[in-house]
Formats: C-alpha cells, structure tokens, sequence
C-alpha cells in the first residue's frame, strides 16, 4: 500500500507541474494575442487559462490528502 500511495503522490506532482507550466503558457498566448497580435481567441485562452489553475487546484487538494495518508503510515 505505502509503494502505491508514493506513486500517487509522485504523480499527482508531476501533474500539478504540468498544469501550472501549461497555464503559464496559455496565460503568455493571452497576452501576446491581446497586446501584440489582436484576435479572436483571447478569451478563449483566458478561459483555459483559468481551467488548467482550477484543475492544478484540485490536485494539490488530492495531492495533499494522500501525502497525509503516506505520513501517517509511515509514522506507524
């Protein structure tokens, strides 16, 4: 059970990473099509933007509870 848990949690960070390095470049791809090159597709950016935060947000919070898990069996 612990080698599963330690798996998870390595996971869910690789996964939090990712979304955070995905939401920075959404966030980037806003700016340049707000201030350098206008178009359409800004909000919809935005709009993933925002939605990769969220979701890098929900894993933390999963993160978080099977981090605690794997501390308290292995304080046992």
């Amino acid at each position: 059970m612990t080698k599963e848990l330690k798996a998870k949690i390595e996971d869910y960070k690789r996964f939090i990473l990712t979304l955070i390095i995905l939401s920075f470049y959404f966030y980037i791809g806003t700016l340049i099509t707000t201030y350098i090159h206008p178009n359409k597709f800004n909000s919809i950016l935005l709009m993933l933007t925002g939605v990769s935060i969220v979701a890098s947000m929900l894993f933390v919070v999963k993160w978080k509870k099977y981090y605690k898990q794997y501390q308290e069996q292995h304080q046992e």
